[in-house]
Formats: C-alpha cells, sequence, structure tokens
C-alpha cells in the first residue's frame, strides 16, 4: 500500500512539473520558427547563389563574403551603421537624462510635464515618419522658420543627423522613464547631506546621481545601440528605397534580398549586423563589471 501511494504523488508531482513548460510551447515553437530557422537558413543561403525567390541554386562556398567584403559599398555601410548607432545610444541618453533630472524632484505640477515627456514612446514609427516628413520637407516647417529650401532628410550632408535627431525624439520616452527610475532610486539622506555641505548640481549628479542610476544608464545607452543597429521602419518610410547616405546594414539586407533578388547578399549582410550585434552586447557585459554599481 505504502509503496502505491508512493508511486501515486510521484506521478501527480510529474503531471504537474510537465504543466509550466506547457505554457513555454507556444513561446518556443514561434521563437523556433521565427527566430532560429531564418537564422539557420540565412547562414545556409549566404553559400549559394539563390533566384529571385531565395532559392539555393550552386554552391559557392565563402565566395559570396570575398565579394562583399572586398566591396566599398561594405565597408561605407559598416561606418555608417556604427556612426549611426554611436550617435543615436549617445544623443537619445543625454536628452532623455537632462529630462529626467528636471523631473528627479516631484512637485506640484510634475506629472503633467513628466507625462508630457515620455509621450514619444507611445506613438508608432508611421506616425512619427509622417509628421518628420512635414518638418524636414523642402516644403517644410523647419524652411518656412529660416527661410531656406533644404531638403533635410534626403540630402547627403544633413540625412545623417537629421536622420538621429528624429529617432532620438522617438526613443527618448521610453528612455527618460528608465532614467527617472533610477535617479528617483536615490536615498533622500545622501541628498540632504550633500545639501548641507554645500555640493552643487553638478557635483550631486556625478558623484551621488549618476553612480547609483549606473544600472539604468548602462541599460539605456546600449539598447539605444543595439535599436539603431536594428532600426529600420523610419528610414524607409523616410527614405524610400533611393536612400544612399543612410544605407546602414539593416537596410542593405532589404535592399538586396528584396529589391534586387540577390538573396545570398542579403543574407551575408544579415549574418555581418548579428555579429555587430552580438560583438556590442559582449562588449555591454565587460563594461558592465567595472562601471556598473548594483545596491
Amino acid at each position: 500500500m505504502q509503496r502505491a501511494k508512493t508511486k501515486e504523488v510521484r506521478a501527480g508531482i510529474r503531471k504537474k512539473s510537465m504543466v509550466p513548460y506547457m505554457f513555454l510551447i507556444p513561446a518556443i515553437v514561434l521563437l523556433v520558427l521565427f527566430t532560429f530557422y531564418p537564422f539557420i537558413r540565412s547562414i545556409y543561403l549566404s553559400f549559394f547563389v539563390t533566384d529571385n525567390l531565395g532559392n539555393p541554386g550552386r554552391f559557392v562556398g565563402f565566395s559570396n563574403y570575398k565579394r562583399v567584403f572586398g566591396s566599398k559599398e561594405f565597408w561605407n555601410s559598416i561606418s555608417i551603421t556604427l556612426r549611426y548607432g554611436g550617435l543615436i545610444g549617445v544623443g537619445t541618453f543625454s536628452l532623455a537624462m537632462i529630462l529626467a533630472f528636471i523631473c528627479v524632484n516631484q512637485i506640484e505640477g510634475s506629472k503633467i510635464y513628466t507625462t508630457m515627456f515620455a509621450l514619444p514612446m507611445a506613438l508608432a514609427s508611421a506616425p512619427v515618419a509622417a509628421m518628420f516628413l512635414y518638418i524636414f520637407g523642402r516644403f517644410g516647417l523647419i524652411n518656412d522658420i529660416f527661410g531656406t529650401t533644404n531638403s533635410w532628410i534626403t540630402d547627403d550632408s544633413t540625412a545623417l543627423m537629421t536622420m538621429v535627431v528624429i529617432v532620438m525624439w522617438a526613443n527618448c520616452g521610453s528612455s527618460f522613464i528608465y532614467l527617472l527610475v533610477g535617479l528617483r532610486n536615490v536615498p533622500d539622506d545622501l541628498i540632504e547631506c550633500a545639501d548641507l555641505d554645500g555640493a552643487s548640481h553638478f557635483t550631486k549628479f556625478f558623484k551621488i546621481y549618476l553612480p547609483i542610476a549606473s544600472p539604468q544608464v548602462f541599460f539605456v545607452v546600449f539598447l539605444n545601440i543595439v535599436g539603431a543597429f536594428k532600426s529600420f521602419a523610419m528610414i524607409k518610410i523616410l527614405l524610400g528605397n533611393t536612400n544612399s547616405t543612410m544605407n546602414v546594414l539593416i537596410f542593405q539586407v532589404y535592399k538586396y534580398a528584396f529589391l534586387r533578388g540577390r538573396f545570398e547578399t542579403g543574407c551575408v549582410y544579415a549574418i555581418v549586423l548579428c555579429l555587430v550585434i552580438f560583438l556590442t552586447t559582449r562588449i555591454q557585459f565587460l563594461f558592465e563589471k567595472r562601471m556598473v554599481f548594483y545596491k
């Protein structure tokens, strides 16, 4: 009898232990279908010459990689991608940190402008792009104010910085929320002691707020850099298919695979983009141990 009861208890435990894994199955299926399989398929296709539908034809080994790596367009794309990601990472953090530091003290009416600063995170890429097309277009608001006729978005000399400003504004809302939470985690006792010692706002920011909020700071900087590497919708909507200045890696994948029907070349660019993101995250983890302080 005792053995029978023990077996029943063990069987019940096994049944219960399987329930959490059953809930994970939909997420695992989606990851396999839309992440792992496309990644493995891209590696596979990069070693072949493909037709216009992406079907593999003749095996060519590393010839596709040699051809892509030997082109000036590829290295120009790498340069633009790194500059674009770096500018957005630093610029978005700087803007969001200024706004978060302004809102760190909860005074009367602070909830109103806190909500205003966070509003960009509620907007999708399409309406944001439409709004900035009006602002930076040839007949847009900026030209009306300054009396110019520049096409800020498509002009080679201004396209990069204009895109950086637009994406900074679009990403600022979520970064502002993260940084505001980090700054408000600073104990009031520390700030009161600093005030009694006569510390300036500059000193309090760099000696107290920034070290304590370092986990959020680090997260926001690298979140925006990696997000910039993968941002496609804004560039596509604002610049269309004739984009030359903003030939970032993610746009090169789209251009070669879907516009030119060269899926093998698009796969090479996709793998390089994956490696760039992987190296960025590895650098993040290396710096985290030295620069981030957890309470």
